[in-house]
């Protein structure tokens, strides 16, 4: 009793530390539909493309960062069960047999012999869980647990929107080829006809070098998307855990359909629906579970020792019924001076804690900014496209009008050139910006927690 009682007073006090949920806002500050969330959708009617979803089908079989993922899943499993197995007490089967020669009790010039053997059942180590220790360490084991299972699908959740995003990147770059070698060969029309033009006198050798020029940057242009596309096409090979080889996409970009408005649903969703957010929130959780079995272990641990079989001097006689014996040793162990190993490793637990806290509370913060930066990216980026679009049209009547003036001598052929090089760098604007509308709907469906299903 006084050992309990001198345990108990040297305990340290437990801290308080404020674990609640941050304060989210009641709506987003960009403009957005909050009656419901984007993030509702399976990955599979985000774009309506069956080619897409095959593909992320594929990724979430065979990606080596998803299995990577799973893999630590078990591990965490693993290391619950082996903390949990503390609480309970080990049994085995012990068979022993001990042979003792030291000198008699009685005269210390003779020596005595002496064997015992024993059969049955042993309890090597047991800690009674008195305090609960043991059940805070495996509190903490199972929270480490779910929250290596919600990062397991914080990166399914990521791979669906790199697949997506891949994709997205592999149909943006064939666009931009599809306006290359339109150019390409609209530019080696004019060369050939300015070469005629030449031949019968009526055009310089001025105008069929800029032709030639124009020719070949086009065609540098060409080549270089070419290169984009091969790295594009290797780099979502590994994403889908292929090895590097070819895609062909059938489904052009501008055939995608865009919302007339984002639902982004309200703030507070995101507590339950992003997975990275639920991994802080359990880590948090399984931090205190360390810190409460920090603090218990200024306590008294009692264990109990024992064996329950037969014992005999004699082998042959081990296992006759008026052998049968048990031991039983419990004992009370109070810690006294441990050179400050239990004082800093409350101190660790409670640092670790405190660190949660905050890891809590700046997941949060970033969840939001990568849902308010999607809104904003989505709204600005979609008025960006439609103005270059516009300037697009302008830029083919112009080219028009142009090579008319110049057919009939009013204008020179430096002038179409210009032309034809604005309108180029317009379509392909207009081409990107387009994609990067389509790339801010897929990461606003990832920062919105898409692409799994909260258990």
């Amino acid at each position: 009793m006084a050992a309990l009682l001198c345990a108990a007073c040297a305990a340290p006090p437990a801290q308080v530390v404020e674990s609640k949920p941050p304060e989210l806002p009641a709506a987003w500050r960009a403009p957005a539909d909050s009656s419901r969330s984007l993030a509702e959708r399976p990955y599979g009617a985000l774009f309506g493309d069956p080619e897409l979803e095959v593909l992320i089908d594929e990724a979430l079989r065979n990606n080596r960062d998803l299995r990577i993922a799973a893999q630590r899943v078990e591990l965490a499993r693993a290391q619950y069960g082996l903390q949990d197995s503390e609480r309970w007490p080990t049994l085995a089967a012990d068979l022993a047999g001990t042979t003792q020669h030291a000198p008699s009790a009685l005269s210390a010039s003779e020596n005595r012999s002496s064997t015992l053997y024993r059969a049955g059942l042993a309890l090597p180590y047991w800690e009674i869980d008195l305090w609960g220790r043991l059940s805070s360490l495996s509190d903490a084991a199972l929270r480490n647990l779910e929250s290596t299972d919600a990062l397991q699908r914080f990166v399914q959740v990521g791979l669906i929107s790199r697949v997506a995003s891949g994709w997205l990147a592999l149909l943006e770059i064939d666009r931009a080829l599809e306006i290359s070698r339109r150019t390409e060969v609209s530019r080696a029309e004019s060369l050939r006809i300015l070469r005629r033009r030449f031949e019968n006198g009526v055009a310089s050798m001025v105008d069929v070098t800029q032709a030639e020029t124009a020719l070949a940057g086009a065609q540098a242009a060409t080549a270089q998307l070419l290169q984009r596309r091969g790295l594009q096409e290797n780099a979502l090979s590994v994403l889908v855990g292929r090895y590097p080889g070819p895609f062909a996409p059938r489904t052009p970009l501008t055939s995608y359909p865009l919302p007339a408005a984002l639902p982004a649903g309200i703030p507070s969703a995101l507590l339950t629906r992003r997975p990275d957010i639920r991994a802080a929130e359990l880590a948090l959780a399984g931090s205190q579970s360390s810190v409460d079995a920090a603090r218990k272990a200024f306590l008294p641990s009692i264990s109990l020792t024992g064996f329950l079989g037969f014992v005999s001097p004699q082998l042959s006689q081990l296992i006759d019924s008026d052998r049968a014996g048990y031991t039983a040793s419990p004992a009370i162990t109070l810690p006294l001076f441990t050179g400050g190993r239990l004082q800093s490793n409350l101190a660790a637990a409670e640092a670790q804690q405190r660190i949660a806290v905050e890891d809590y509370a700046r997941t949060t913060q970033a969840a939001l900014r990568e849902v308010e930066d999607a809104l904003v990216s989505f709204q600005r980026l979609r008025e960006q496209r439609d103005a270059t679009e516009r300037g697009v049209t302008a830029g083919r009547e112009r080219l028009r009008l142009v090579e008319l003036r110049y057919l009939n001598g009013i204008s020179g052929y430096f002038e179409v050139l210009d032309s034809q090089r604005q309108l180029f760098e317009s379509e392909l604007q207009e081409n990107q910006l387009t994609s990067a509308v389509y790339a801010s709907l897929i990461e606003l469906y990832r920062a919105l927690g898409g692409g799994w299903q909260p258990g």
